[in-house]
């Protein structure tokens, strides 16, 4: 029997909550949405995501209609390399779109954040073949000419804190000189850990944060919380599972009812053992869970994307960390 083909729309449109705020994003190397996610729990409302993988349109598609609130679909999704590609796209463009597909005016100012994480494989340590000139280096850059041409109230851009190791020291003197040109900004960054803010994996992310100066706020971050591990440990969450390994790095097996999930790969290197000790990969269903995606569609599309869409993105409770704290003590609302 052949697998189930899902198609996608390169312009995928998902009408906006009811109840949806007014406090408005762009996303952008949207992926699974894992941060527009976390915004939305915040209180905002993403009008307009964009990615060039064909498979993250097809996971937008599947979920318009999801049951979960906070997993459903809304606003317009670019995808592939037609639509979806950042290098081709301009704040004009967003402004054509979300008109055109959601009725709403967004002029020069208006958005309050605009966000994403470009490709990080070439700067991460455990990309064996990252290319330290390669072309994904370098899409930071685009995302930052979007925030200068839209100027939203903040600008937020995630990647691996590899970024800042001497390896790729010249690509971050040039982000940093970048940064220091749009006036209209102040901007610093942190190095942060979504298990500080009530994720389930234990994962270091870079955060660089730009604020508008005319805000009058100075740029400032989340407090880590205490971790609780009835919540967020392993076993807690998969009651089956006695003990897990990262796989790719070592075989260092954890206990799950005393540990946090490692940093989930989009190769999918994990492993879980049972109470037999015989070793596993982990199925789509528990990636979902300790991804805080429990009851997200991705029927049809491929394991292997399945797995780059789930290991890429950011983590949802870092997301609403960044987020209500950006709506609380940066826009004041």
């Amino acid at each position: 029997m052949s697998k189930q083909k899902v198609n996608y729309n390169e312009i995928g449109v998902a009408p906006l909550a009811a109840n949806a705020s007014q406090l408005y994003t762009a996303s952008f190397f949207s992926g699974v949405r894992g941060i527009d996610i976390g915004a939305k729990r915040a209180g905002f409302s993403t009008l307009l995501h964009a990615d060039w993988e064909k498979e993250a349109g097809r996971a937008f598609d599947l979920n318009i209609n999801n049951i979960h609130e906070h997993l459903k679909s809304e606003g317009v999704y670019l995808s592939g390399k037609r639509k979806g590609d950042i290098s081709k796209l301009h704040f004009s463009d967003m402004q054509e779109y979300i008109s055109a597909h959601l009725d709403i005016l967004i002029k020069e100012g208006r958005m309050d954040v605009i966000h994403g994480g470009p490709p990080c494989q070439d700067f991460s340590k455990n990309n064996n073949h990252r290319k330290i000139n390669g072309q994904r280096n370098h899409l930071i850059f685009e995302l930052l000419r979007i925030i200068e041409e839209a100027k939203p109230k903040v600008g937020l851009i995630e990647q691996v804190p590899d970024l800042l190791s001497p390896k790729f020291g010249h690509i971050w003197a040039r982000i940093k000189l970048t940064l220091n040109t749009m006036k209209d900004y102040v901007w610093d960054y942190k190095i942060m850990n979504a298990k500080d803010h009530g994720a389930r994996q234990s994962r270091k992310r870079l955060i660089i944060m730009l604020v508008r100066r005319d805000l009058g706020v100075n740029v400032s971050f989340p407090k880590e919380t205490e971790m609780d591990l009835s919540k967020v440990a392993v076993k807690s969450l998969l009651p089956h599972v006695y003990s897990y390994s990262p796989g790719q790095y070592k075989d260092d097996i954890k206990d799950a009812s005393k540990n946090i999930f490692c940093t989930m790969t989009a190769t999918g290197s994990e492993c879980f053992y049972g109470l037999d000790g015989r070793r596993r990969k982990p199925k789509m269903w528990e990636r979902l869970v300790l991804t805080e995606l429990e009851g997200l569609n991705l029927k049809g599309i491929s394991q292997t994307h399945q797995k780059k869409l789930v290991g890429n993105m950011v983590q949802v409770s870092l997301a609403e960390a960044l987020f209500r704290h950006i709506k609380k003590h940066i826009l004041r609302v």
